[in-house]
């Protein structure tokens, strides 16, 4: 089964230096993450370069899989299995290499990237060892990590919902919360404190793991804790704006809010969420939530790597690329996805982060390489695309088999926005 990544800092051994193994005679893509954005750059020039033997694509991800991160929510509480959402990355790898690692570094100048992978045990290496990737096209699609703006504290004390690690140990943990509390039935205090779920963010994803984490605690409990009253649970969402669900209609997001509550979820709105300990949550105003469980879906943004990186960024720190997808002054450089900001000419606003842009911009970025690639062979030929899409709508489920949608101006809520999914993603 997968294995879980490990987090905390590592030593590198730098005396294992080494050059990797590449015909440089020959053209070298490197595709760098295993997201949406990454495998449909992946997928199309492999079918545009099957025959092409002067090309060599490979794809770096930490991740040795494919994840349909809309659900999460459902993997944390079990409604589905992991690998209902997960495929292989091997399994698009066809003509492509693919190296499982971390990328260290990205040297823009040099046209060089450098991975680093574990050698021995995942968990307590042997050593870290070091490779060096020379391109001469590179596509960024390092996806983006959870945003706790800046307070630790919070980082510490709370789960988030990024990764299949994270929606397995948020199930294990839940599940424990209601044995705790079974036990705990004489300390009322206590209990009801193990019984209080915090989600943070009234966005997507928020809103989505709140209603799977409803559904689940409610119908878990009713099935097998007949010591554990209903009354003592409480399902409790914290959001800064006044409304959830911003990026979909008004109408929707009351309908979304007024069907939650009436299964039970409450809600604090125009609240931040401004610290954490293990046994309570801080709000802003001053109130205390006594819980062991806070669930952080609030802000995303890119990681250091990116930031890092010596081209034009936004407020964000995600990087800045043309109509074209290219980062400016680094020829053959190509960034999609979360980790980027490319601007709607349609609403002068960036495009928002969603699997439905990253795919798109895939495909552009295939049309693109390709057409740079005949460029070297036919003098003058350019036939590059710009990225122009106009988004098909945004979906979000708030239970089981309950959604709201709103696809091509048409709103729908209830279970038929639900199959709105697979149309808004891969139509």
């Amino acid at each position: 089964m997968l294995m879980l990544r490990q987090e905390k800092k590592l030593h590198i051994n730098n005396n294992l230096k080494r050059e990797h193994e590449v015909d440089y005679k020959k053209i070298h893509v490197v595709i760098l993450g295993s997201g949406f954005a990454g495998i449909e750059v992946l997928k199309g020039l492999q079918k545009k370069l099957k025959h092409n033997e002067n090309v060599i694509i490979t794809l770096v991800s930490r991740d040795n899989f494919l994840l349909f991160t809309p659900m999460l929510p459902e993997v944390s509480t079990g409604m589905i299995e992991t690998r209902h959402i997960v495929t292989p990355a091997r399994s698009f790898a066809n003509k492509a290499r693919f190296y499982e690692a971390n990328v260290e570094s990205i040297d823009l100048d040099n046209k060089k990237v450098i991975i680093t992978h574990p050698i021995g045990r995942q968990f307590h290496p042997t050593t870290w060892d070091k490779h060096s990737l020379e391109y001469d096209y590179l596509v960024i699609a390092l996806g983006s990590e959870t945003n706790f703006f800046g307070m630790d504290d919070v980082k510490e004390n709370s789960f988030t919902m990024m990764s299949i690690d994270d929606a397995i140990i948020l199930r294990n943990h839940i599940l424990s919360m209601l044995e705790q509390a079974s036990i705990e039935e004489h300390n009322r205090d206590l209990m009801k404190s193990l019984l209080t779920f915090v989600v943070v963010g009234g966005g997507f994803n928020g809103i989505e793991t709140v209603g799977a984490l409803n559904d689940f605690v409610r119908e878990t409990i009713r099935n097998y804790y007949k010591n554990i009253y209903m009354t003592d649970v409480r399902i409790l969402l914290v959001n800064s704006e006044d409304r959830i669900l911003q990026q979909v209609d008004v109408g929707l997001g009351k309908w979304a809010l007024n069907k939650l509550k009436s299964n039970g979820v409450e809600f604090i709105m125009n609240i931040h969420v401004e610290g954490a300990t293990h046994t309570a949550a801080k709000l802003d105003n001053g109130d205390l939530i006594n819980t062991h469980t806070i669930i952080w879906s609030t802000g995303v943004t890119p990681s250091n790597l990116i930031a890092d990186l010596p081209c034009e960024h936004d407020r964000g720190h995600r990087i800045v690329s043309n109509s074209y997808l290219e980062v400016p002054k680094y020829p053959g450089v190509y960034a999609l996805g979360d980790c980027v900001s490319i601007t709607d000419p349609n609403t002068g606003k960036p495009y928002p982060p969603t699997a439905q842009h990253a795919i798109r911009q895939g495909k552009v970025v295939v049309k693109n390489i390709i057409s740079s690639l005949k460029e070297k062979e036919v003098k003058n030929n350019n036939d590059k695309k710009k990225f122009d899409y106009k988004t098909r709508g945004m979906m979000a489920e708030i239970g089981k088999r309950i959604g709201v949608a709103s696809v091509f101006g048409f709103k729908v809520h209830g279970f038929c926005s639900v199959v709105a999914l697979a149309y808004i993603l891969f139509i």
